[in-house]
């Protein structure tokens, strides 16, 4: 939901609702491609900090049969390559204002890799700040939006 309906999907619902006929929006079909891979890391990542309380109770996951180590490995490659395509597309492709994609969407990337870097995995504080950047930066997504 959060991925290609919200954005995608709401955008063009409301230009009918508002009776505009439709009109590609390449910062629309942006923010649905880009958050639609947000939504997938997030799903992957949503039980990693309470995977020692899953263990525990013995209710198996993808986090807790894979690892922090591995989840968080796989979210941050993903999300790093979200980042970097962002880049790419505001350089390549008309449409879009470089001047806010590109150092937004690095800036973003680097503060990423930092949390990775100072992930824990054997930490529970440490792993519940990790997913919690993983919020931050889908949330700074949305602020940086209107002014692709």
């Amino acid at each position: 939901m959060r991925g290609f309906l919200l954005n995608f999907g709401v955008y063009y619902a409301a230009r009918e609702a508002l009776g505009l006929s439709f009109e590609w929006n390449p910062a629309v079909a942006f923010m649905a491609r880009f958050m639609t891979v947000f939504a997938l890391v997030i799903a992957v990542t949503k039980d990693l900090p309470d995977i020692e309380g899953d263990k525990l109770f013995g209710v198996e996951t993808f986090a807790t049969k894979a690892g922090v180590a591995k989840i968080a490995k796989l979210a941050t490659g993903a999300l790093a390559l979200n980042y970097a395509s962002a880049v790419v597309q505001a350089l390549l492709l008309p449409g879009y204002r470089t001047w806010v994609m590109t150092p937004g969407h690095l800036l973003a990337g680097a503060w990423l890799l930092t949390s990775f870097k100072k992930l824990v995995p054997t930490d529970p504080r440490s792993v519940k700040q990790y997913y919690k950047r993983i919020w931050d930066l889908f949330y700074l997504e949305y602020i940086m939006y209107p002014f692709f």
